[in-house]
């Protein structure tokens, strides 16, 4: 696993509307010039990067590219593990820079959020409509577009579906993408300081995937890729917020107060995902959030390697959290890291971006069974 891929992914997922800088006096919607700002070009073309280009023949796939996010200077053969997009996948219908119609047409997919007070500004540009609403778009997108998506959310302590009221989770065949992103943006601002977890217990993988394992509404469906999505600042169940961590020599008896839950080993749970998904690796995929592990910008008073340690005395903006790296490296190419650490706006932005890249080339090559 690349650990900076998410750059790419950022960079590739906002690329889409941005006219190019170097077309001089192109004239607007021609062919090799900049899209009109509503994205629209001349009869025959289409908008891909912001840049006008040939529309593909009515055999070769759709009439429009919704993979609006590729660099057409990518090479085919890139591969997704070293943060680019690989346009050539499989035997699928994909030609460079145009979407397949072949995979998956459903996608469940499940936020797990941290609750804690520490993620205020994080959920909250997470809860924006306005960022929610690029992201149900990105889904919207996917393999060609009409997709059927469901989106759920729960907490980092076992906090089941947050849904609103009677409904668990967000369905899009029974809500418009602006009620969904409202209704999604209203239950994650809730989750904020309401998760009850106890000190060093957070753990946004353990609670999604206990909640997959024992769901009875119905959530995943078996022709549908299951992607979760974690946001933390810190790992899950981390061992150095386990009791007993062995550099920890802390004041004020914080040492003693640290988490007791032991955790599950991640192959484990990684096992748990495919079994979901009748052992089939494309079927489910990774969003991780959080604090990589490769960087270490210091140490808090407990001896906590933190990736960012924000203001204060207080050395621990964000542990590192190589549980999450773990996990998502386990999917292969179907897993995206994204360093929390590169602040709270761009969290929404880093899952945007990898739905558009990584996520849409998984959805195109999982082959539901019938």
């Amino acid at each position: 696993m690349q650990w900076s891929r998410w750059l790419a992914l950022v960079v590739l997922g906002s690329a889409c509307g941005e006219p190019r800088s170097d077309l001089g006096d192109c004239p607007v919607g021609s062919s090799g010039c900049a899209c009109t700002q509503g994205m629209a070009c001349d009869d025959s073309l289409m908008c891909l990067d912001g840049t006008c280009v040939a529309s593909p023949s009515a055999d070769t796939g759709p009439s429009s590219a919704t993979m609006a996010t590729a660099d057409p200077t990518t090479s085919p053969e890139t591969t997704a593990a070293t943060g680019e997009l690989k346009l050539d996948v499989g035997d699928s219908d994909t030609t460079a820079g145009i979407c397949a119609e072949s995979g998956c047409k459903r996608i469940d997919l499940l936020f797990a959020l941290d609750s804690s007070l520490s993620m205020s500004e994080e959920i909250g540009a997470l809860a924006a409509g306005a960022a929610f609403a690029d992201i149900v778009f990105a889904l919207e997108n996917l393999n060609c577009g009409d997709i059927e998506y469901r989106i759920g959310l729960t907490n980092d302590n076992d906090g089941g579906f947050l849904g609103n009221g009677a409904v668990p989770w967000f369905d899009a065949n029974e809500m418009s993408a602006a009620e969904i992103t409202g209704a999604f943006s209203q239950a994650a601002a809730n989750v904020l300081g309401n998760g009850g977890t106890a000190l060093g217990c957070e753990h946004v993988l353990s609670s999604a995937t206990d909640l997959l394992l024992g769901d009875a509404t119905g959530f995943v469906r078996e022709d549908a890729l299951l992607v979760l999505v974690l946001v933390t600042d810190v790992d899950d169940f981390g061992a150095y917020d386990q009791l007993g961590w062995p550099q920890c020599t802390c004041p004020f008896g914080i040492c003693d107060q640290l988490c007791t839950t032991a955790a599950r080993a991640v192959d484990e749970i990684y096992a748990d995902m495919l079994a979901l998904k009748g052992g089939d690796a494309a079927g489910v995929a990774a969003i991780v959030v959080a604090g990589d592990p490769g960087v270490t910008e210091g140490m808090n008073m407990c001896g906590q390697p933190a990736t960012c340690c924000g203001g204060g005395l207080e050395c621990g903006q964000a542990h590192h959290a190589p549980r999450l790296w773990e996990f998502a490296s386990a999917h292969g190419e179907n897993g995206v890291v994204a360093n929390i650490c590169d602040g709270a706006e761009m969290v929404p932005i880093a899952i945007e971006g990898a739905l558009g890249t990584q996520i849409d080339l998984a959805c195109q090559t999982f082959r539901p069974a019938g």
